[in-house]
Order: structure tokens, then C-alpha cells, then sequence
């Protein structure tokens, strides 16, 4: 669905996640005109096959959750943008210009950067079959559905070995995946090194995610060998690949490639704001993500009547 596109907005939202959806929601509710440019909407939250920590809904699909958040801002006077990928924010005096790859270009008074968290793939086979069967990128959002039972979490950093205490907690038996040794403060090593639960496998490499309609295994190759392990579940903990390629070093981010934000989700960029697993705010989750998008909403359209 792609509107007829104005001269110029109040607000230009890039991003269609629960960050992006939201902001959208509350700036058009306060009567400014908004667009929202995204590839997919949704974001993430689509992949999730169960969700049971989004208050309200004690068990509903991601993909069922997006479709009532879709169905929410189409309620309202947003101009959605789908199938656009945002490759440039340029300020021109008093307003943003935005382009997309694939040739629009929107000029707003204020942005919204709402991108969301790509995760960094293994790009393996059955990764990309199994997501949301098994294959996951949050250990915080999935953990629970895999109590009890063998997984693994593969990366080399803080995030996996957190990742892997907290599966630990829910007596899940974890093999944690490594091809380079863990690189983690001394206290968590620690922790990791006491939880008889956690199974290292460093100089390992997953070479296959195995599975029809779940996951059922992973084949892991080390010194040349392959052997396969049966697991319910792999956690993909090894990053995430910076979103900020497109503001050209317009706003300040962190060593992780996150967005900084202020307390009202402003940037170091007067009147861009950012909000979700894009910015350097403490943990990604949907509710979160959808909080933060209400609060830039809200940021922005007091930002803009100062001005």
C-alpha cells in the first residue's frame, strides 16, 4: 500500500516495528501528518511464534500480534510506505529530507528512526526455515517456552553468556557455541564456569540448524569433524548489524553501532528522534519497543510546537 506522497510532513517515521508503529499512532493522533517508510511492517515481532509477555494478550503468534497493530494505525491518518528501504536522512534547513533505495523521497520537520535490531545471521542452513521454530535471536523473549529442555546459544560475547545463565535458570541444558573463546568480564566468567548446567563448546562452528516443522538439532564441526547434537532450540547471540548506515554519522551511537537517545528519545541531531532495539536503551523486547515508539511520538510533537 503506497500512498500518494505529500510535499512534506510533520513527522517521518522510518521504521514499521512496534517502535515505529506506535510513534505513528500517537503523532497522528495529536493531528500532525505523518508518514512511516518500512521494508516490512511489523519488524522482528512477525518471526516470534509465541508471544505471552505483551500485556493483554496472554498467548497470541507475533505474526497475529502485528496483524492487530496494522490494523490499529490504519485507523489512523499515517501515509505507510511499505516495501521502502531508507538509505539516506539529509537536513535541509528547518526540515529532513528522506530517501528511500527505491526512489521516494519524503521531507519532514522532524524523524523517527524506529529500525529495529537485524541480527547478525549465520546464514546456515535451516536458519532462516526454522526462525520462530526454534531458531531465535532473544533469549529474553523465547527462554520460557524452553524450559527444561537442550538448546544451544551461539556467539563469543556478553550477550550469549547471559543468554546462556538465563536458559541455565529455567534448567534448560545449554550448549554454548563458540568459535573464539569467550570474551566476558571476570565475574560473569564466573558465573558461567559455576552453572554445571552450561556446556562451552569453544572452536566449535554450526554448520547446520536441522529440523522439518522445529527444530529437532544442530550440527556443530570442530577440528575438521562433524558431530551432531540434539537440541530443541538454537539462540543466535552473536550481535547485531548497525542500523545507522543511512544517517551518515547525523547521530551519535554507542561501540554496539546503537543509537544514544536522552530520557525523551531525542538524539545528538535536534529533532531526530529514535526509539526501540535500534537505540541504546535497556532491553529489546516488543512491549518496551512499543513504549519507547509511544514516548517519541509524544517527543517529537512537543519538540515541534516549541518550535
Amino acid at each position: 500500500m503506497t500512498p500518494q506522497v505529500r510535499d512534506s510532513y510533520d513527522v517521518v517515521i522510518v521504521g514499521g516495528g512496534p517502535a515505529g508503529l506506535a510513534a505513528a499512532v500517537y503523532t497522528a493522533r495529536q493531528g500532525l501528518s505523518t508518514a512511516l517508510v518500512a521494508g516490512e511492517l511489523g519488524g522482528q515481532a512477525v518471526w516470534a511464534s509465541r508471544v505471552e509477555n505483551y500485556l493483554g494478550y496472554q498467548l497470541i503468534a507475533g505474526a497475529d500480534l502485528v496483524r492487530h497493530f496494522r490494523e490499529h494505525v490504519s485507523r489512523f491518518a499515517v501515509d505507510c510506505l511499505e516495501g521502502q528501504f531508507v538509505n539516506a536522512v539529509v537536513p535541509s534547513g528547518d526540515t529532513f529530507e528522506v530517501y528511500t533505495r527505491e526512489g521516494a523521497r519524503l521531507v519532514g520537520r522532524a524523524v523517527i528512526i524506529a529500525t529495529g535490531r537485524a541480527p547478525a545471521r549465520l546464514a546456515v542452513p535451516g536458519e532462516k526455515e526454522l526462525v520462530g521454530r526454534g531458531v531465535s535471536y532473544c533469549a529474553t523473549c523465547d527462554g520460557a517456552f524452553f524450559r527444561g529442555c537442550p538448546v544451544a546459544v551461539v556467539g563469543p560475547g556478553e550477550s550469549a553468556v547471559e543468554a546462556a545463565l538465563q536458559l541455565a535458570a529455567l534448567e534448560a541444558h545449554v550448549l554454548l557455541v563458540s568459535q573464539r573463546p569467550v570474551r566476558v568480564d571476570e565475574g560473569l566468567l564466573a558465573r558461567l564456569e559455576a552453572e554445571a548446567r552450561i556446556e562451552p563448546r569453544v572452536g566449535a562452528k554450526v554448520v547446520r540448524i536441522e529440523g522439518t516443522d522445529r527444530v529437532t538439532g544442530v550440527v556443530l564441526k570442530e577440528r575438521e569433524v562433524e558431530q551432531a547434537e540434539a537440541v530443541d532450540a538454537v539462540f543466535i547471540e552473536t550481535g547485531s548489524i548497525p542500523a545507522e548506515e543511512f544517517t551518515g554519522g547525523l547521530v551519535k551511537v554507542n561501540d554496539k553501532g546503537e543509537i544514544e537517545v536522552g530520557r525523551d528519545t531525542m538524539t545528538s541531531h535536534p529533532g531526530i528522534f529514535a526509539a526501540g532495539d535500534v537505540t541504546d536503551d535497556f532491553a529489546k523486547q516488543i512491549i518496551i519497543a512499543a513504549g519507547e515508539g509511544a514516548r517519541a511520538g509524544v517527543a517529537a510533537a512537543r519538540w515541534l510546537q516549541r518550535r
